[in-house]
């Protein structure tokens, strides 16, 4: 199925039914045996789907925003629809005060000199962000790590070309998908320092009993064949683009640590919708004068993140 902002949110609608949600969330807590179930599923079915009712407020007022305000709309959408995601997997979130903060903290801006490219982030030991990586993506140890705009903005694929053209980096590789064969450019395996079998390995270690082989390999790409392609494809550091629907991989392994895209889209809105709320007359600033790189990678992201976030929570909670 093609993507289009609208159908990813109409097919979310099937999730405004409380009898739908609690039967959905109770398949759910069966696969991980959790205890009561189907008091727990009861118990979470309104606000999992008030969650993405508020969610989907959120980003439809977005949609009708000015720019000015856009990160603040988008970041909150997104708050609301990871705690939906989290309820599928934790049915007594939250279960204590401390997850309930952001789970990141931004740098203090500096008004002279200030890029928001070269700005960063830094992960909480607690907090929505830190409990969604765990629980979501079984990533832990993220307390303390560090990470860039322009970093987080060489993550998400739609904004490769705006990257090339301000000269920021390009680090994807196109991939295509043909049935259960996906192929990749040769030069992934010199740029992650691999032999081919250590690339397979790589690939296994990311996924639950799927089975990956090498079909081909010659100098300009390598082809591989999986019983599960779309598991492999849905992961990092495989990483989905809505504008030309295609796959592309990383092409820098050490670039920075291959999260879920969800989560570069959450620190991005973060730290956004803080500058937005607190350093205004820098935000309004670069609103109106367009005097840097900044503005058309920032325009650029808020465009894409709009629109890929609703595809990433519904990709997640129908998979």
């Amino acid at each position: 199925m093609l993507y289009s902002y609208s159908n990813v949110w109409d097919e979310l609608c099937y999730f405004s039914s409380a009898q739908y949600s609690k039967n959905y969330l109770q398949t759910k807590y069966e696969r991980t045996n959790s205890k009561e179930q189907k008091t727990k599923a009861f118990r979470n079915a309104y606000p999992f789907l008030y969650y993405i009712e508020h969610g989907k407020s959120y980003f439809h007022a977005a949609q009708n925003s000015q720019i000015n305000v856009k990160p603040t709309l988008l970041f909150y959408g997104l708050v609301q629809l990871l705690k939906a995601c989290i309820l599928t997997v934790d049915p007594d979130y939250p279960s204590t005060t401390a997850i309930l903060a952001h789970g990141v903290t931004s740098r203090k801006i500096k008004k002279v000199g200030y890029s928001f490219i070269d700005d960063e982030v830094k992960i909480q030991k607690n907090g929505l962000f830190t409990h969604a990586s765990k629980v979501l993506f079984n990533l832990n140890n993220l307390e303390n790590e560090k990470f860039t705009m322009l970093q987080l903005l060489q993550s998400i694929p739609e904004l490769n070309k705006i990257l090339k053209i301000t000269k920021k980096g390009n680090l994807f590789f196109p991939t295509t998908v043909d049935h259960d064969v996906i192929t990749l450019p040769e030069q992934i395996l010199s740029s992650y320092h691999f032999t081919s079998e250590r690339f397979i390995s790589f690939l296994q270690s990311k996924q639950a009993s799927i089975d990956i082989v090498i079909v081909e390999q010659n100098q300009k790409q390598i082809k591989i064949k999986s019983n599960f392609p779309d598991k492999i494809l849905n992961k990092a550091p495989f990483y989905f683009n809505i504008l030309n629907q295609s796959y592309f991989i990383k092409s820098q392994k050490e670039a920075l640590l291959l999260l879920p895209e969800i989560l570069y889209h959450y620190l991005l809105l973060y730290n956004l919708s803080m500058i937005c709320r607190y350093e205004t007359d820098w935000w309004c600033e670069l609103l109106q004068t367009y005097s840097t790189d900044d503005y058309p990678l920032i325009n650029q992201f808020l465009t894409t993140t709009e629109q890929k976030i609703p595809y990433l929570i519904h990709r997640f909670l129908t998979t």
